[in-house]
Order: C-alpha cells, then structure tokens, then sequence
C-alpha cells in the first residue's frame, strides 16, 4: 500500500461547528476563501452518542461506536464522577487514517486530536487533562505525546499559553500547526480547535460570545492557510475543516445515579460517595449508558428496568426514551451496554451523587450534546478546498462515517472494513 496522490492534507476540527454557523462564516475572510474555490456539505450528521471523542473516532474509522470502540468520551469507572476519557490511540480497535497513512510510508501529526496519544505519530501535541489529585498534567502529557516535539513548541510559544483555558490553548495549538507546515511539512496534518465548544457549553449554543469565537476561529484558519501558502506545498494540499456536532440548550441537571442510590442499586459511605454498586450509569450529557454488574441476574434487570421507567413517568428529570436489547445494537452501540437513555431537550444526564436526582444546571453549563444525532436542526458541517476537492460542489448532506474514507481517497488510500464510503460529490474527477 502506498499514498499514490503526492498529497498533502490538513484536516482541522473545529469542536462544536454547526450548521446554524454557516450563514456567520459566509462573512468571515479565511472561510471566504475556502468557500470561494472549494465544496461544502450542509449537514454532517453524526453518530450516536454525539460526544467528541465518539464522533472524531467515527471519522478517522469510517464505521460507529460499535465497531471502533469509544462508546463515551469517558471509560466506564463506576464509582469515579470524573471518569478517564478516553486519552489514548489503543482503545480505537480499528485502523484510523492515520494508522493507514503511516503504513504508506507518509508522515503524520496529530495537536490536541482525540484518542491520538500514544498513537506513535511522529508528531503528536496530545489532548489530556488530570482527573485525579496527585497526576501531573507534564507528565502525562509528555508521554501521551513527542517530548522533544512538545518542549520545542514550548521554546517557541509558551507566552501564548497564559493558562489552560481554551482560548490560549488554540493559539498555541495553531502555532504549532503553522510551524509543522512551514518546517516540517507533514502528509497529513489532523488539528482539533476547542475554543467555540468551551463558550457554547457555558453560554448557550448561540450565546453572546459565539460570534467572537467564530471570527477568533476563522483568524486561526488564516494562519494555518497562510502557512501552507509560505511553505510553497499549497498547490498539493487539500484542506477540510468540519464541526463534530451541534448543541441543544438545557436548563436541568439529572443525577441519575443519585437515583439509582435511592433505588438501592448504588450502597454509599458516610461521606455520600459510592461504596459498592450493582447499576451505574456513565453518563453522555444528552444521552446515558447504564451498566450491570451482574448482567445475568434477571431480577436486578427487572427491578432496574422498573426504576427507569418510574424516573421516565416523572417530567421532572427528563427522560425521552429508554433503550434495551436490540434497541441499542440498532443505535450502532454493540451489546455491552444494558439499558440507554436520552434526554429531553433542556436537559442532560450527570454522573454527580448529589441530594436531588434533578437540579438547575450549573451557570457555566447552558448547551450540551450527546443526544441522537437524528434530531431536527442538529448538524454540523464540512468545508473543504484545494487538491483533490471538486470546486463549487455543494453536498447537501453526509455521514461522518463518509468522512474517513473521503479524507482516505485524498491520499489515495483506502480504510477497508469502513461503513461509510467516499463522498466522490466533493472530490475532483480521478481525485
């Protein structure tokens, strides 16, 4: 196998992008210029759950949370209310882009890209945080990542990190995507942006600060096509950007296993944390996966079923369906997870043992997802420009399993084993 295009390909997420933008970035200089000469699709429609870290595995893979593996952006840790996510390359558990890219012989890099640590890239800016006292932030993130790699991006750019906070963050991030394409000039170039995401889960979808974000967003697009441009690589370079969901509002928290405590299904110590645990739900913010510990026992599946059906009855915590059996196979979820649940628009799911099984959302948290990506008006969107993209083409919509194999086709690769397939719309001819 080998990348037979003599491409280059810079693919950047833009967490949190949706359909509802695209009349705002019409406006905006640098995706004027993608828009310009290059093909847009409408409506990208996710899968199931609609987190991040599911929806950028679906568009590496091609195939759903089933197949791949990354079912949440957490791993299921019953009794931790701030669970690991899933940080790492190992926990997808079929070939990504990038996988089939390095077998071609073409060099990749992935900045803050979910799931990439470890992924043996030789360029990799990991995406991880702490989640328990006493981890180093230093530490884990150089050993997600390339040492040498992250301190020369730190020489040469640590004054834009003045914190942690999304905004300094994708400064950094897009300073270091324009020096990989002026310098080192990697074949596939993966670069994920969280700055739009963080103000919309704490202001609402379309909060006050969202048009600021975009324009900020739309300013780090330009640096990384003005670096392209300086590295003289552009009449080869295919650039896609995309957004990996859309947000509903809420204004209600749901602890639910707080009342899965109250069910007797979850035993607490004196300090109200879990000390043993028959049911627990990992929670998706607009959706919620609940797992048995003894999937065998009937009777716990019953009384458990009752419990949900009784929280369902009450309005008050919101609970649009209830998904068991082949229901959840059909969602593209597999069989490992014993009952799925979807919440109503205005609220989401919390992992919290808190007093009350329903409470008013936290101030900084007004718009979620997670919820099914069928729901009216719950797109994101893909722009894409430059070789290989048919210009003018406009597609009114695909799957993110499309994804994977149409940014494959660019490099003239293949994903085998895909569910979604090449989207030949968007791509030039014999592109």
């Amino acid at each position: 196998m080998s990348g037979g295009k003599n491409r280059q390909l810079v693919v950047i997420s833009l967490d949190g992008l949706a359909t509802a933008d695209l009349d705002a970035l019409r406006g905006l200089p640098a995706f004027r210029r993608l828009l310009r000469g290059g093909a847009l699709c409408r409506r990208l429609r996710g899968v199931y759950p609609t987190q991040t870290y599911v929806l950028h595995a679906s568009a590496l893979t091609g195939v759903r949370p089933a197949r791949h593996g990354i079912l949440a952006n957490t791993r299921f840790q019953p009794g931790r209310e701030q669970p690991e996510w899933f940080w790492y390359r190992r926990a997808i558990r079929v070939p990504t882009l990038y996988d089939r890219a390095m077998a071609a012989g073409l060099s990749t890099a992935s900045l803050f890209w979910p799931s990439a640590g470890r992924s043996r890239q030789r360029w990799v800016l990991p995406e991880i945080m702490t989640t328990a006292p006493g981890q180093s932030l230093a530490w884990r993130v150089a050993s997600a990542g390339s040492p040498l790699f992250i301190l020369d991006m730190l020489r040469l750019y640590r004054t834009l990190l003045r914190g942690l906070d999304r905004y300094h963050l994708d400064n950094f991030t897009t300073a270091a995507a324009a020096h990989l394409l002026r310098s080192r000039r990697p074949d596939l170039l993966l670069v994920h942006l969280l700055d739009l995401d963080s103000v919309r889960h704490r202001e609402g979808f379309q909060g006050p600060g969202v048009a600021r974000v975009l324009k900020e967003q739309d300013r780090r697009l330009g640096q990384i096509l003005d670096a392209g441009l300086q590295a003289g690589s552009h009449p080869r370079t295919a650039f896609v950007v995309f957004g990996d969901h859309a947000y509903l509002d809420v204004h209600t928290a749901v602890n639910l296993n707080t009342a899965l405590a109250r069910a007797g299904h979850i035993t607490l110590d004196r300090r109200g944390r879990c000390r043993d645990w028959e049911a627990w739900a990992n929670t998706a913010d607009g959706s919620a996966h609940l797992y048995l510990r003894d999937r065998s026992d009937r009777g716990l599946r019953r009384r458990v079923a009752k419990c949900l059906e009784r929280l369902r009855a009450d309005p008050r915590h919101g609970i649009e369906e209830v998904y068991s059996g082949q229901a959840i196979r059909r969602l593209g979820l597999g069989d490992s997870i014993d009952f799925v649940l979807e919440a109503r628009p205005g609220f989401f799911f919390s992992p919290c043992l808190r007093p009350q099984v329903s409470e008013p959302a936290p101030a900084n948290h007004r718009a979620c997802h997670g919820y099914r990506p069928d729901r009216e008006g719950y797109t994101s969107l893909l722009v894409a420009a430059g070789a290989g993209i048919r210009s003018g083409a406009v597609l009114e919509e695909m799957a993110i399993t499309d994804l994977g194999p149409t940014l494959a086709a660019l490099l003239g690769l293949t994903l085998p084993g895909a569910e979604g397939r090449a989207r030949a719309e968007i791509l030039a001819p014999g592109g």
